[in-house]
């Protein structure tokens, strides 16, 4: 039977190889390493805290370490230690429970830069199966794998970070009834403060970036919404503070570690307020080069560009840039600066850089589609995949850091 060739089928094909390419590497950069014993320090506080408040061992508001150390856990706010928690209690007692919890924040993150991203390019068909691109761009960071690697607080934060520019998305599209997915909006940038403080605020400009960026007319409609997100979060911190063991808790979060973040040196971590920025680039080289790779060989192969699209996706990456340096620039205020702080950011950072070369990145995809590059992406990706296998089992039972400590243990 003659086989008649269908330019769409094949090119969907083409998508979906590179599809699974970027969750191989996913894979790849998270799982061979989560299995393993030992953490960053942090993580496992955050973990035998929410393992004690699983146990009877403290209670919501009053979370508890150890006797000696922190027997009043006060160091962040308690929402992922409490989600932790009820992990513990489903999943049992081991090392793998936190494991679990960090790899599953993962997944949710990188469903949620999808949606996010299909939900954006609703009404534009050709790029919505491309959301492969922002969520590579988004987990080659070195700070992001590591992070989900190690049961940072971010990886909750940025669940809910995200959840808020969905929401803000949805607001915008909806022709009705749009006070609802508001106020879902401002009750996920509160989750999201309650997971890491004030810096879990940051996407609340987001309504006033996309009036500045993308439509101007919809000022009047965004101060309005902002002025929303800022009451409904006002009210539930009110709802906080009339709850006394919720006040007691967040007057002792901010004499523990906001005020000593600025007052007492030996929280510094570096000597310049301009490491996040110096970091921020470092990490982001390898994303910052694919995209030139995309550009150049865009060039190379004298693609025609809709300049109608590629303008609109200049203000999309401008507007996703704003957000990201939201959540970047505060960060600068104080000396205590870590490269994993800036984890909830690397989506918008990765949208920004996706929206700047997805026109691009279409054309090219087209002009080489091709039976055998489909092929080697897929036998690319499969390999990825049984690696993946074989370091995870080889290193199941082994140690990432502190071997001789652990093993003293």
């Amino acid at each position: 039977m003659l086989r008649i060739y269908n330019p769409a089928q094949s090119k969907n094909k083409m998508t979906r190889s590179f599809q699974l390419l970027t969750i191989s590497i996913f894979l790849i950069l998270i799982l061979p390493w989560i299995i393993q014993d030992g953490m960053f320090m942090d993580g496992m506080i955050y973990a035998t805290v929410a393992r004690n408040l699983s146990l009877g061992i403290g209670s919501w508001w009053h979370l508890h370490l150890t006797d000696y150390l922190s027997p009043t856990y006060l160091d962040q706010p308690p929402l992922t230690i409490w989600i932790t928690s009820f992990y513990f209690k489903l999943f049992g007692y081991s090392m793998y429970t936190e494991r679990i919890y960090s790899f599953s924040t993962a997944i949710i993150n990188l469903l949620l830069i999808k949606a996010l991203w299909q939900k954006i390019n609703k009404n534009r068909p050709e790029y919505k199966n491309y959301w492969w691109l922002p969520v590579l761009l988004w987990i080659i960071p070195p700070a992001c794998f590591w992070s989900f690697t190690n049961n940072m607080e971010e990886n909750t934060m940025s669940i809910f970070i995200l959840s808020s520019v969905y929401f803000m998305f949805s607001a915008i599209q909806k022709k009705s009834n749009r006070l609802i997915p508001v106020l879902l909006m401002a009750t996920s940038i509160f989750l999201s403060a309650m997971c890491k403080g004030i810096q879990g605020t940051f996407t609340a400009i987001g309504f006033l970036a996309y009036a500045l960026t993308i439509d101007r007319s919809y000022m009047r409609t965004a101060f309005k919404y902002t002025v929303s997100i800022v009451i409904a979060l006002a009210i539930c911190g009110l709802g906080l503070y009339l709850y006394t063991p919720a006040t007691d808790y967040f007057i002792g979060y901010y004499h523990t570690r906001i005020l000593n973040t600025f007052i007492n040196p030996e929280m510094a971590t570096t000597e310049t307020r301009f490491y996040l920025l110096l970091r921020l680039l470092s990490e982001q080289i390898t994303p910052i080069l694919l995209c030139i790779t995309i550009l150049v060989l865009s060039v190379k192969y004298k693609l025609k560009i809709n300049s109608i699209a590629k303008l609109d996706n200049r203000k999309f990456a401008l507007l996703f840039l704003l957000i990201a340096l939201a959540g970047t620039l505060p960060l600068l205020v104080t000396a205590e600066q870590r490269r994993f702080y800036l984890v909830p950011t690397f989506p918008f950072y990765a949208m920004a850089f996706s929206f700047l070369v997805i026109e691009h990145l279409t054309n090219l995809m087209e002009r080489l589609n091709s039976t055998i590059l489909q092929t080697i992406v897929k036998l690319f990706s499969f390999a990825i995949i049984i690696v993946t296998i074989i370091l995870t089992i080889t290193n199941f039972g082994t140690a990432k850091r502190d071997k001789e400590m652990l093993s003293d243990i």
